[in-house]
């Protein structure tokens, strides 16, 4: 296929319908990927190692008119292991969004869907079947110039099926211990902005927000949040979407509240017109199945280089990212003795090499590695990944 795509012209662009359907483009996609990982459940010891194949066909359709527009996308990967055939899975997702861009008033109206079996988070390990739906509603005004006033609500749902693939996993407690964790959250926002370059806001943002488990009551918990978000261009090659603020988050059961600093987003430098850095934080409580840990705080942090070499055609990239997780109760230690809070750090990076052979035909190599070290030592481990991919998008 790659000598094939070698040979061929190398436009590309989305297929367009202006025939049949005025402001219509669909962009459909397949890539094939192979990839072998050393420790597929992340375990500490007796790991299993295997060789995946991933096939993720999918499409994103936009139509346009005027103000107005409304996006639909669909992503399937079908995952097929060459031994641990019983942890074969289809994971998919989806996203719908309406939008009105009007010049003073913006509406929005987007849902997505995921199913995965990706660990949500990084205290859960191995393959793991999650579905999570998130529906939000936007609104934003322009009062002046330079001040607009947005709000919005998000409801965010999230299941855990019971899957065969997980019963015989050498993290089966870990799948069915999950179960407790199935949610209904509801967040409400809203922002004041104000425009204090040509391309970039400030938002003073002002968010409640309650968290309901239906298999575990106890774990239900309201939060209420301040926060300054800066978007858009700082400087001509500046960007940023970071976020920090201040969380007081109580559970009904009586459990210790969290009250602190949190963050999400990062920062994006064009240092060349060939080479780009980013970099993210993040710091939030997120809720636990680790004995009777209601949450603990995921600290971390990753700092990423692209860089393009001069034909275009070819790009390399390199990311690295630490972090922690630091539990609100202590538990007993391996002696029974003794208790202590449960710490876990982790270190992760990946480098690659992207070439596009033509515009719609890409392929490129990946190697990524990750290590989790707890003072609970079982929850150690080491997981390596060496990936090979050929994507066809128009």
């Amino acid at each position: 296929m790659a000598c094939l795509g070698a040979c061929l012209p190398n436009q590309a662009r989305a297929l367009t319908f202006e025939d049949q359907i005025r402001g219509l483009t669909v962009a459909p996609f397949l890539s094939e990927r192979v990839e072998y990982e050393t420790n597929i459940f992340q375990t500490p010891n007796k790991t299993r190692g295997d060789l995946i194949f991933r096939t993720i066909p999918g499409f994103l359709t936009d139509l346009t008119r005027g103000p107005f527009s409304v996006s639909i996308g669909y992503r399937a990967e079908f995952i097929n292991y060459l031994t641990l055939s019983d942890q074969n899975a289809l994971n998919q997702s989806g996203v719908v969004q309406l939008k009105l861009d009007m010049p003073r008033l913006k509406l929005q109206l987007r849902n997505d869907y995921t199913e995965a079996t990706d660990p949500p988070g990084t205290e859960l390990t191995g393959p793991i079947k999650s579905q999570t739906n998130v529906l939000v509603p936007a609104a934003e005004y322009r009062l002046t110039e330079r001040f607009s006033l947005g709000v919005s609500y998000a409801w965010t749902h999230v299941h855990f099926p019971l899957t065969s693939a997980s019963v015989g996993s050498p993290n089966a407690q870990q799948n069915q211990a999950v179960q407790q964790l199935d949610e209904n959250d509801q967040l409400a926002s809203a922002t004041v902005w104000w425009k204090f370059l040509p391309s970039s806001d400030i938002g003073l943002n002002l968010q409640y927000g309650t968290s309901t488990f239906d298999k575990d009551p106890r774990r239900n918990t309201q939060r209420e949040v301040v926060a300054l978000t800066l978007r858009g261009d700082v400087t001509a090659k500046l960007s940023s979407t970071f976020k920090i603020g201040l969380e007081h988050q109580e559970a009904s059961s009586g459990a210790p509240a969290f009250t602190g600093i949190v963050t999400s987003g990062g920062w994006i430098f064009q240092a060349t017109e060939r080479t780009q850095f980013t970099l993210n934080t993040e710091r939030t409580p997120q809720v636990s199945v680790f004995e009777g840990a209601q949450y603990f705080v995921s600290t971390s942090a990753g700092l990423g280089v692209r860089h393009e070499f001069p034909s275009r055609k070819l790009a390399a990239f390199l990311r690295v990212g630490v972090g922690e997780d630091a539990y609100n109760t202590k538990q007993p230690t391996a002696n029974g003795v003794t208790t202590k809070y449960r710490l876990d750090t982790f270190l992760g990076t990946s480098l690659g090499l992207d070439y596009a052979i033509q515009r719609w035909l890409r392929t490129g190599i990946e190697y990524s590695f990750k290590q989790r070290t707890s003072n609970f030592n079982q929850f150690n481990y080491d997981d390596s990944k060496i990936s090979a991919r050929i994507t066809v998008q128009f």
